[in-house]
Order: structure tokens, then sequence, then C-alpha cells
């Protein structure tokens, strides 16, 4: 018969049952606090966390499942349907394959995958599992995590078609096209340019653009990208090097925050253009300098033999009476008007044959020629012109820069004289070497520049423009300066080869 406890350990195993129980009360707040918690990670978590079993069945532990299948993870956890079923049929092999080596080799694996929804949509899945075996190394389950990675997959489809298109553009050109970074580094490059250095396009990714073209293009080409990167602004650089001719532009390429961060550089070669161009001067020079020969023809025409045989024709009939004593009043008066008018043809013939071509440009020069147009044109149109030129006394300037330098003073003052209303102008003729300059200003009613400009080319006028065919002719330059009722400045800049030159500079001032 068992001895019955006493009072005192009955009292003790009550406070153990008592202790016990608390501890279990205590472990199961515990508990119930992780679980919460763990219920609320895997809720918040942007992943779907599984345990997944050899048949290809599922468990899910919350109900986002849901939202990327359309499936309830209930469907799932009933093993009424597996997560083979929805795997679309072209991936599924792949995705075994990716889990057997898995299984054979560290048990973790990543794959991706498609899968198809409920509403027959198509979702990308990012997979990251865990394989756990039992001890006789056959497989007991999965433990992972999917990730529905959709809309990555559909930005990098995007990117990839941006990329293939950008890539196409790219190589729709024959200009070579290079995309740097601020060290010359280049990031992409089409074929046309990778050719030139006997490459593909992949191998000169990465690679140093400055150590693969000569030193001497590299230094300027280097200054150039660096100014596009510390300003913002494109730079254009057209330069001929061994014969070839190349129109390069420097692009900056900003970030979202606007800061250049590269910079894309298109070359194109231009030397047939260049060539054509050079031709058509040539040709257009070559038309000039006919037009000035057989103006030169018809103004010694005119002069010598027009001109000429019109004075004896005046002579002849103010001499036809002299031998008659009784000429009526009426036909001595009649003899002397048409005697004027003789006069008046004469002059005209005169100014006209000096006007096609003037007689003392080649024996006299420009400086001498260019003032006594003026002072003839200043007095004929009532303008105040002050004619001043510099430097050009002891110069040989080539015939046709002469002439076609005087054909843009006879212009700019006929352009004065019909659409001004000037009173007083000014033409400078200055050599600075290695230019002539040619400025022209005058007071009177001006005009916008750019409207004047449109118009005539719209309304086929010639005077400006045929100012700055003849200014290209000479490979000069023109600019133009004007404001309504502020007057008229013209620059002229053109390039001269000299032959005889003094250094030390004389003026004159007419």
């Amino acid at each position: 018969m068992a001895k019955k406890p006493t009072y005192k350990e009955l009292e003790q195993r009550v406070k153990v049952l008592e202790q016990e129980s608390a501890n279990r009360m205590a472990a199961e707040k515990a508990f119930r606090e992780s679980e919460k918690k763990y219920r609320l990670l895997v809720k918040n978590l942007p992943s779907i966390v599984y345990r997944g079993y050899a048949d290809w069945s599922v468990e899910f532990f919350d109900s986002k499942i849901k939202q990327i299948t359309g499936y309830s993870p209930a469907l799932f956890n009933s093993k009424k349907m597996k997560w083979r079923d929805i795997i679309v049929d072209e991936d599924a092999e792949n995705a075994k394959a990716i889990f057997i080596r898995a299984l054979k080799t560290n048990k973790s694996y990543v794959r991706e995958y498609k899968v198809r929804s409920r509403s027959g949509d198509i979702r990308w899945i990012q997979e990251r599992g865990q394989i756990v075996c039992k001890t006789n190394k056959k497989l007991q389950y999965v433990s992972g995590v999917f990730f529905d990675i959709t809309e990555n997959k559909e930005s990098q489809e995007k990117l990839r078609k941006s990329e293939e298109m950008a890539r196409a553009l790219l190589n729709a050109t024959t200009d070579a096209v290079v995309l740097l970074d601020p060290d010359g580094l280049i990031l992409d490059i089409n074929d046309a340019y990778a050719k030139k250095f006997q490459k593909t396009s992949n191998e000169m990714l990465g690679l140093c653009i400055w150590y693969l073209v000569p030193h001497e293009v590299a230094g300027l080409r280097m200054t150039n990208v660096k100014r596009v990167f510390q300003t913002g602004w494109p730079v254009r650089i057209v330069d001929e090097r061994n014969g070839i001719w190349h129109d390069t532009n420097i692009y900056p390429v900003s970030d979202s925050l606007g800061d250049v961060k590269r910079v894309a550089v298109f070359a194109r070669d231009i030397t047939n253009r260049k060539l054509a161009e050079e031709h058509i001067h040539t040709l257009t020079r070559l038309l000039l300098s006919a037009r000035e020969s057989e103006r030169q023809r018809i103004a010694r025409d005119l002069h010598d033999n027009v001109a000429q045989e019109l004075s004896l024709l005046r002579i002849g009939w103010e001499t036809l009476f002299d031998d008659q004593f009784r000429v009526p009043e009426k036909v001595k008066q009649k003899a002397v008007e048409l005697s004027k008018i003789l006069q008046k043809s004469i002059s005209a013939i005169r100014d006209m044959a000096y006007d096609l071509h003037p007689p003392g440009l080649y024996q006299f020069g420009l400086v001498h020629t260019a003032y006594q147009y003026c002072e003839e044109f200043s007095e004929k149109h009532n303008i105040d012109i002050d004619f001043v030129a510099a430097g050009l006394e002891d110069l040989k300037i080539p015939a046709d820069t002469e002439i076609n330098l005087y054909r843009l003073i006879q212009e700019a003052l006929w352009n004065i004289q019909k659409h001004a209303d000037a009173t007083q102008a000014i033409v400078k003729l200055v050599a600075s070497f290695p230019n002539i300059i040619l400025r022209i200003e005058d007071d009177g009613a001006g005009f916008n520049v750019r409207k004047r400009l449109a118009e005539a080319s719209k309304e086929k006028r010639m005077g400006l423009r045929s100012m700055e065919e003849r200014v290209g002719l000479l490979k000069g330059k023109m600019r133009i300066q004007s404001r309504p009722k502020e007057g008229t400045k013209i620059f002229i800049e053109v390039p001269y080869k000299e032959t005889e030159r003094d250094r030390e500079e004389k003026h004159y001032h007419y």
C-alpha cells in the first residue's frame, strides 16, 4: 500500500504543475506571437512562400498566389491542382532539368519560367528553392519562394527591342557613329566605324578611342569632346586629313538630371561632296570670269565704236551748217537740241561702258577705281560717301578678287540708293593679313535681316544673294547687321594670297 504524500509534498507538486502550466502558456503565447509575426512577414513579402513535393504538388502559406494565378491556395494545398498544371509547356522541360541538376549538386536552384493564369494571361515566375532530402538521400520536400517578375521581363523585352532598334538605326547609316564616356571609352559603336579598325562592334566595346586614332587627330577630338562635356553644347568640325574630308558632329547625351554623361559622335566622309562643291565653285568662277570678259568686250565696243561714232555724228551735226549763211533760226535751234540729245546718248553709253567694266581697274588698281566710283556715285545720287582704304597700296591682288570686290561695292551702293533712303555712307577697304576686309555702312532706313533674306529667296531678288554668291566664290564670309530705322552695316572678309607685301602699313583716306 502506497504511502500518502504529505501536505508539503502535495503543495510542492502543485507549485511544479503551476510553473509548468505557466511555462506552457508563455510558450503558447510566444508561439502565437511568432506565428502572427511570421504570417505578417509572409503577407508583406513581395514573394510567395511555398513547400513543394516530388509530384509537383505545392502548399502555400498565404493568399497572394491567387493574385498571380487566379487560383486559390486551397486548390493547390488540397492537391486538386499541381504546379506543373499551369507551367507553359515550352518552359517545363528546362525547369525540370534545372531541378534535377540541383538535386544532384548543392540542392539549391533558381529558375525562371512562364505560367498561364486562370484568365489565360501569361506571367513570368522566378523560383528560388532549397531541396530537403531524407537520410536516405531521397527527396523529402522543397522549401522556396516564388517571385512575379512579369513587369521586369516586359521591361527587359522593351529594352531589348529598343536596343535592337537603336542598333538597327546605328547600322542603317554609312556614317561612323560612336558613343563615348568622359574618358573616351567606347560604350557603343556601329559596324561601319568598327570595320575601319578591322574589328566587330562587340570587340570595340570598352576600348579607348584616343588610342585607336592618329595622335594629331586624337588631340583635337579630345579637346572638342571635353568641351561638349563641360558646356553641354554640341560641336561641329569640318576638316581634311590625307585628302579625305570629314564632317564630324559631337552631341551631348544627358541623364534624367540633365548632366552630360556621354557624347555621341557622328562622322561623315564628305570628300565627294567637297570635290563636287569645288568643281561647282571652279565652274562658277570661270562663268563669272567669262561674264567679266564679255562685259569688258561689250564695254570696249560701246566706248570705242558706238560712243566714238556718235561723237563723230555730233561733231558732224554741229558743223553741218557752218558753210550756210542763211540758216533759219528754228533750224539752228533744232540742231542744238538734237546735238544735246546726242551728247546725252554719248554720256549714257560711256556710263554704261564704265559700269560694265571700269577701265582703270587694271591700270590704276582697286583702291583708285573704287574711290573714283564712290565719288561719281556720290555726286550723281546726292549721297555723301566717305571712302577709306588702308594697307592695299603694295599688294598685288588677283584680278578675280579685285573685280569681285569692286562689284560688291557697286552692288552695295546700288542697294543703298534704291532701298535705304540714306544720306550718308561709309566704304572701308582694309588689308589685314590674311584677309581683305570690306565694310559698308549707311544711315538709312534699315531692315529685318532674316525677313529680307527670306523674301529675297522667295521673290528671287538678287541684291544681297548676289553679294553672298560673290563672297562665297572668294571663299570669304559676309555678315549683315541691320534694324529698322537704325541703318545697315555689311561686313565682308575675303582671303587673299599675297605676292608682294610691305610690312609697313600705309593708310589712304580719300
